[in-house]
């Protein structure tokens, strides 16, 4: 292969990874919310579309549970409790439509955490169904 080449081509590949270095500054190895996201486009789901997303919470006790409830039903989220699969713990499950946002889920993620840690809980994650380009939105 001639030298001038292999200078294209590492050029261009340089120029790549520094393109994308600079285009996703979000993009963390591990990150269950960029996983998700992956996940649901590998899916087929349209990302710019509106998705209903539900955000899982475990708390200790009914009245924690109520008391996330109250904080998150005037921000939009549709809550539902009930009894979690393990004894003893209760699942908030708020739902709220957007587009699945990495930054936006992140910081939900962020908002979640402490909302649950204080009530010695846990954030357990979010989901939603696929939502295809020729869904009716």
């Amino acid at each position: 292969m001639p030298l001038a080449l292999l200078l294209v081509l590492g050029l261009l590949g340089l120029a790549l990874l520094l393109h994308g270095r600079t285009r996703s500054p979000l993009l963390e190895p591990g990150d269950p919310d960029q996983t998700t996201l992956a996940e649901l486009a590998g899916a087929g789901s349209d990302l710019a579309r509106i998705h209903q997303i539900e955000f899982f919470l475990l708390l200790p006790t009914r009245g924690a549970a109520e008391e996330v409830a109250a904080e998150l039903v005037p921000e939009g989220f549709r809550i539902d409790i009930s009894a979690a699969e393990a004894a003893g713990e209760w699942l908030c499950r708020a739902t709220r439509p957007m587009r699945p946002d990495l930054a936006e889920l992140r910081r939900l993620r962020q908002r979640f955490g402490e909302l649950a840690r204080v009530r010695l809980g846990a954030y357990d994650g979010w989901g939603t169904e696929v939502v295809e380009p020729g869904d009716p939105g």
